[in-house]
């Protein structure tokens, strides 16, 4: 069947949330390190179904997340509505490559390499760009991302399989790195999700292609940098501290960067 992950709303949600206390305190503790200020409220590009929001307003942020999907969009505001946090966290439809907002925020997150979506140097920039004008001078922006591999011809690693349950639905995902391009600075990745709804009693699976922008560190910095933003940090998936003159490759896996406003 053709189906579109990101216009199934439900099943993404149920695939892609997790417990995210962990990562919530890493955030809070970033933000007692590197900000000048108490951190508020938080601005969230590309929210997806809310994943996020939902627990940063329940741990007392003021939160607004933006997607370019209006089925997305939706979808969050009725959680968002049926989780009573409405007074506190609000959802509109946006791009990422020019969404700015008027009223500032303290600062921003983006996490499992959303923002590789944009493939060009200028969305890139423009993004960043974007991202400045919506904070405050000196507030943080969190960027999670994984950087192209030393040897390109090998995975960066196993292809990631998990299963996540809720309501009567199972969703298996499947994550697959196909092939890298490193002159044209793509990574081709492969999603297959398997789908058990016992709701309606429908089993299906669908498969899709993800483009997303091969990372090098060195262009991060440099585009991050013409954006208005100084590198200040880097932690990998333990939330560990990395020098930030540490070669980061692929193999390593994820790691947050965090950026601050000039």
């Amino acid at each position: 069947m053709d189906k579109k992950l990101y216009y199934l709303p439900d099943y993404y949600d149920i695939a892609f949330s997790y417990d995210l206390s962990g990562e919530i305190q890493f955030f809070a503790n970033c933000f007692g390190t590197y900000a000048d200020f108490d951190v508020r409220r938080i601005l969230e590009p590309a929210c997806g179904s809310g994943r996020l929001l939902l627990p940063l307003a329940r741990s007392g942020y003021h939160v607004l997340g933006y997607d370019i999907s209006e089925g997305m969009v939706a979808y969050t505001r009725d959680k968002l509505e049926r989780a009573g946090l409405s007074h506190v966290a609000d959802v509109t439809q946006g791009d990422m490559r020019t969404m700015k907002c008027k009223h500032t925020f303290d600062a921003a997150i983006n996490l499992l390499n959303t923002i590789g979506y944009l493939l060009s140097d200028r969305d890139i920039l423009k993004h960043f760009k974007a991202m400045a004008y919506s904070l405050r001078k000196g507030g943080l922006y969190i960027v999670e991302l994984s950087c192209a591999p030393e040897k390109p011809a090998t995975k960066e690693k196993a292809d990631d399989t998990w299963i996540a349950e809720r309501d009567g639905v199972t969703v298996q995902t499947t994550w697959h790195t196909e092939r890298y391009d490193g002159a044209n600075k793509r990574k081709y990745n492969i999603c297959k999700m398997q789908i058990k709804d016992g709701r309606n009693g429908k089993t299906f699976m669908f498969i899709e292609p993800h483009i997303l922008r091969l990372w090098y560190f060195e262009d991060f910095k440099r585009l991050s940098r013409a954006g208005g933003f100084v590198l200040k940090a880097i932690y990998n998936q333990s939330y560990e501290r990395i020098p930030l003159d540490s070669p980061i490759c692929g193999e390593l896996g994820n790691h947050y960067f965090i950026l601050k406003k000039e």
